[in-house]
């Protein structure tokens, strides 16, 4: 069974460990060794701890029993910022279950918020648009980190 919960202390590095590991199979290829480089000097377990108890973010974790699958992790209110799933996991709606999850808490949160962002690798648009987003413009390149900015109106 499933289970979504908020991260909690001693985490991060499990949940850093996942990220790292799904990035580098799906994302690195699709970003020059720049952006690669950028992302993974963006990234640590302390940066997961200060995403956890920030005042405008939160981590999420999807556990299958005690075995860590996936994560989303939110800033500025209402960015997701990072979303990864064990490739073993993937195309099993984690994703989508991961995304209604932190839709609801920044509702909690944020009752007037009226919309979700991100910014989508390459590979990922095709998810996030099944999920209900929009591209908002075309895809921007940051010191080789490519991403495309998305957009999902929150309804009530």
């Amino acid at each position: 069974m499933i289970v979504l919960h908020p991260m909690k202390k001693g985490e991060e590095q499990d949940t850093y460990d996942l990220i790292i590991r799904v990035f580098r199979e799906h994302v690195a290829p699709v970003y020059s060794e720049n952006g690669v480089a950028k992302f993974l000097s963006m990234l640590s377990p302390n940066r997961l701890n200060e995403m956890k108890n920030g005042k405008n973010s939160f981590v999420i974790l999807a556990k299958n029993q005690s075995r860590l699958i996936g994560m989303l992790a939110v800033i500025n209110k209402s960015h997701i910022a990072l979303i990864f799933v064990d490739s073993n996991y993937q195309g099993k709606s984690i994703g989508k279950r991961l995304i209604n999850e932190a839709t609801k808490t920044c509702l909690k949160r944020y009752p007037e918020l009226t919309a979700m962002t991100v910014s989508s690798s390459p590979n990922s648009k095709l998810f996030y648009e099944a999920a209900g987003f929009a591209i908002q413009e075309n895809e921007l390149d940051e010191d080789g980190m490519r991403f495309t900015p998305m957009r999902k109106p929150i309804r009530r």
